[in-house]
C-alpha cells in the first residue's frame, strides 16, 4: 500500500492532495498558510491528512511540492544581498535593458530597480568572442581581490554572467573556482549553467534573479526536508517547475528561478487530465485563490509554452507554461480611489489578517466578504465547518468602507465588488486568449482554486464560453495536478545561423550532445531508457527580429525535409500570433532546445458510479442574484453521482470550494466527477 502526496502553498491556504497509487482513491485537506515560514503549513498539512485518513506516513512513496518561496522573494524584494560579476563595459546591462518604457504614455513611469544594486555590479577584465575564442584572458589575482571585497561587504550570493560565456564557459568556471577558494560561504550562480543563450540582458537578468532567491530557497528546502524526515516521510522531496515538470529538491536549490510559477503549473496539468477524460480539448483555465488569479490556455490538448516571462519588471528567460497572473483573489481588498470609483486589489488581506469575515483581525472589505454577504458562501461551512465566519462584522465594515461613502446599500456594494473583480479577471484572461489570437468563444472555461467556481458563471458568460468545467476538488486542483507530472529538464544551445546556411552536421552534433547530457541527468535520477523521452525544438525568427518562436520537430536527427517543414510551421505560427507572415524573408535559427522527460507511472482513476438521481438538497438559503435575493437549493457535492443533473439557481458546497450555479443554467456530473455547467443564457 503506497500513496502519493502533493502540497501546493498559496497566499491564504496550503492545499494537500493524497492519492492511493493502487486504487486512485483521493483524500484532500486545506490548512491556513504560514507566511513567516511556509514549511510550517506544509508539515501541518501532512499531519492533517494523515490524521484524517489514518495512514502510516511511511507509506508516502512520492512527495511533490509547489512552492511560492522564490516568487514571493522576488515580488517582495526579500532576497539575499547579491553581487554580479560581468565583463568590463557591461556593468549597466541590467539598468539599460531594452530601453523600453514600462508604461508608454506615463511620463512619470519608472523602471523597477534591479535585484543587484549598482555598487555590487563588478566588472571583470576578460573577453570572449562570439565564436568562443578567448580575446582577453582572465586574471586570477583580480578575482581573488574581488572575492575579498565581497566577503568584507557581506555579500551572500554571487551571479556570474560574462559576455559570450554561452559559447565558452571557461572563464565563468575559473571565477567560481577562485570564489570557492577565497569565499566558500558565498552562493555562486553561473549564467552558462542557468541559461546558455545569447542576449546579454535577458541572460543577466535571469541569472541575477536566480542568485537573488537562491539562499532563501535553499534554506527553505533544507528546513522542509529535515522536517519531513522528523515526522517519518521517507520519500525524496520533489519540486514543481514552471514548465509543468518536476525536479528534485537538490536541483531546485541550484536553479530556484525555474520554480517561479511552481504552484499554478500544477493546475494546467489537471487541465490536461480533463482533456484526456472529456470531449473538450480547447480550454481556458482560471485558478483563483485567496491572493491572485492565474490563467492559462490549452489548445487542441496542448498547453501554451513560453521561454520569456517577467517578474517585478525583470525578465526571466526560462521555459515555462504561459500564464498570466493578476492580483485578484478572494482576499483582494475593495477600496474607493480619489475619484470616487470602486476598485478591487491588487492589495490582498492574504492569510494574515485575512478577510473581515474570517474574524482574525482584518478590517478591510474583500471579495470573500462580498460573497458571504450575498449568500454565495456559507458563513458556517468553510473548511467543512472547522472555520466559522463573522457575517455581521463583514456587513458592518462593508457599510462603513464602501456602501455609505458611495450612497448605496450593503448588497449593492457587495455586488459592485464582484462586478469589478470579475472585470479585472476578464481583462487578464484576454491577455492569454484574444491578445494571442485565440477566440475565447471557442474554448471551455475550467475554473478551480478556492474562489474560482464562485465566479465562474459570470466570467464564462462574459467571455462567451458555452460551458464551464469544475474539477472534482477545485480548491486542491493544483496539488492534484502535480501528482500527474513527470520529471522534466530543459536544455538549450545557441546556434545563430540563417536556415539556408545551416550545416546540418553541426546542428546534429549539438542535438546529440544535448541528448547525451539529458540522458545522463535522467539516468542519474533513476530512470531507465524506456522511461526517457526526448523532444527537440528550434527557435526561429525572421532575420534580425528581436524575438523567436519555438518550433517543435520530430526525431533527434535533423534533415533537409524536417528543416523545411519547421520553416513552414514557423510562418504559420507567426501569422497566427502576429497577424502576418513573410515567406520571402530570410529565416534564422537562433537556439536548439531539447526537452527531456522522465516518465513517472500514472495513477488510474476509475469512472464514478452512475445514477441520474440528484441528491436531496440541504436547507436552502437566500442568495443574491441580479439585484435580489432568491431562495436557492444547497447541495453537498460529495453526494452527486455521475449523470446527476441540477437546474440553477443552486449552490454546491464541499471542503475546498463553493460552486455557484446562476438562474437559467444547468449543471451535470460526468463520469469522472467533473461538474459541467451549460450556459444557456451566454
Amino acid at each position: 500500500m503506497s500513496y502519493r502526496l502533493g502540497v501546493d502553498t498559496g497566499g491564504t491556504f496550503t492545499d494537500i492532495a493524497l492519492i492511493h497509487e493502487q486504487t486512485g482513491e483521493v483524500h484532500v485537506a486545506k490548512v491556513p498558510s504560514t507566511p513567516h515560514d511556509p514549511s510550517e503549513a506544509v508539515i501541518n498539512g501532512v499531519r492533517e491528512i494523515v490524521s484524517q485518513t489514518g495512514i502510516d506516513v511511511k507509506n508516502i512513496s512520492f512527495f511533490i511540492h509547489g512552492s511560492t518561496v522564490a516568487t514571493n522573494a522576488l515580488l517582495e524584494r526579500k532576497g539575499a544581498k547579491t553581487a554580479l560579476l560581468t565583463t568590463k563595459g557591461f556593468r549597466d546591462v541590467l539598468e539599460i535593458g531594452r530601453q523600453s518604457r514600462p508604461k508608454l504614455y506615463d511620463f512619470k513611469a519608472r523602471k523597477k530597480v534591479p535585484f543587484v544594486s549598482r555598487d555590487l555590479r563588478i566588472e571583470v577584465s576578460e573577453r570572449i568572442k562570439a565564436n568562443g575564442e578567448v580575446l582577453e584572458p582572465l586574471d586570477p589575482e583580480e578575482i581573488r581581490e574581488i572575492a575579498h571585497r565581497l566577503k568584507r561587504e557581506g555579500v551572500q550570493s554571487v551571479a556570474i554572467c560574462l559576455i559570450n560565456s554561452y559559447m565558452n564557459d571557461t572563464h565563468e568556471n575559473m571565477i567560481r573556482q577562485a570564489l570557492q577558494e577565497e569565499y566558500p560561504e558565498a552562493y555562486v550562480t553561473l549564467s552558462s549553467e542557468v541559461l546558455p543563450e545569447f542576449k546579454e540582458y535577458e541572460r543577466t537578468s535571469t541569472v541575477a534573479a536566480n542568485a537573488y532567491v537562491l539562499p532563501k530557497m535553499k534554506g527553505y528546502l533544507n528546513r522542509l526536508v529535515g522536517s519531513l524526515k522528523e515526522i517519518g516521510v521517507r520519500s525524496e522531496l520533489y519540486i514543481m517547475q514552471s514548465n509543468g515538470g518536476i525536479i528534485t529538491a537538490e536541483s531546485a536549490m541550484h536553479t530556484p528561478a525555474r520554480t517561479v510559477l511552481s504552484g499554478p503549473a500544477g493546475g494546467i496539468l489537471a487541465g490536461l487530465f480533463i482533456v484526456e477524460t472529456t470531449p473538450y480539448k480547447d480550454l481556458i483555465t482560471i485558478d483563483m485563490g485567496g491572493t491572485s488569479l492565474d490563467t492559462a490556455l490549452i489548445e487542441k490538448g496542448r498547453p501554451q509554452y513560453t521561454t520569456m516571462s517577467e517578474v517585478e519588471g525583470s525578465p526571466i528567460k526560462l521555459p515555462m507554461i504561459e500564464m498570466h497572473t493578476i492580483g485578484s483573489g478572494g482576499g483582494s481588498i475593495a477600496w474607493i480611489d480619489v475619484g470616487g470609483a470602486l476598485r478591487v486589489g491588487p492589495q490582498s488581506a492574504g492569510a494574515v489578517p485575512g478577510p473581515v469575515s474570517y474574524n482574525k483581525g482584518g478590517m478591510e472589505p474583500t471579495v470573500t466578504d462580498a460573497n458571504v454577504i450575498l449568500g454565495r458562501i456559507n458563513p458556517g461551512y468553510i473548511l467543512n465547518g472547522k472555520m466559522k465566519m463573522n457575517l455581521e462584522l463583514a456587513r458592518q465594515v462593508m457599510k462603513e468602507k464602501i456602501a455609505d461613502p458611495l450612497g448605496i446599500t450593503i448588497e449593492e456594494a457587495a455586488e459592485g465588488i464582484l462586478k469589478v473583480v470579475n472585470a479585472n479577471m476578464i481583462r487578464g484572461i484576454r491577455v492569454i486568449s484574444i491578445e494571442k489570437g485565440h477566440d475565447p468563444r471557442n474554448f471551455s472555461l475550467v475554473a478551480f482554486g478556492g474562489a474560482g467556481p464562485v465566479h465562474a458563471v459570470e466570467i464564462g458568460k462574459e467571455l462567451g464560453c458555452q460551458e464551464i468545467i469544475i474539477p472534482p476538488n477545485p480548491g486542491i486542483t493544483c496539488a492534484m495536478g502535480m501528482l500527474m507530472a513527470d520529471v522534466r529538464h530543459d536544455f538549450v544551445q545557441t546556434v545563430l545561423s540563417g536556415v539556408a546556411q545551416l550545416k546540418l552536421d553541426d546542428a546534429n552534433d549539438v542535438i546529440a550532445r544535448l541528448a547525451e547530457e539529458a540522458r545522463g541527468q535522467l539516468h542519474k535520477e533513476g530512470f531507465a531508457d524506456g522511461e526517457i523521452h526526448l523532444q527537440v525544438a528550434l527557435d526561429l525568427r525572421y532575420l534580425r527580429q528581436a524575438y523567436e518562436i519555438d518550433v517543435p520537430i520530430r526525431g533527434l536527427k535533423l534533415n533537409g525535409e524536417m528543416l523545411e517543414q519547421a520553416v513552414n510551421d514557423f510562418h504559420r505560427m507567426h501569422h497566427k500570433i502576429y497577424g502576418f507572415s513573410r515567406e520571402e524573408e530570410t529565416v534564422e535559427l537562433v537556439n536548439i532546445r531539447l526537452i527531456a522527460i522522465g516518465a513517472i507511472p500514472k495513477i488510474r482513476f476509475d469512472k464514478r458510479e452512475g445514477g441520474s438521481e440528484t441528491q436531496e438538497a440541504l436547507p436552502s438559503r437566500q442568495v443574491f442574484f441580479d439585484g435580489r435575493f432568491v431562495a436557492t437549493p444547497v447541495y453537498n457535492r460529495s453526494g452527486l453521482r455521475a449523470g446527476a443533473v441540477v437546474e440553477g439557481p443552486a449552490i454546491f458546497e464541499q471542503l475546498d470550494s463553493t460552486i455557484v450555479i446562476h438562474p437559467g443554467q444547468k449543471a451535470e456530473t460526468d463520469d469522472y466527477g467533473n461538474l459541467l455547467i451549460h450556459l444557456y443564457n451566454a
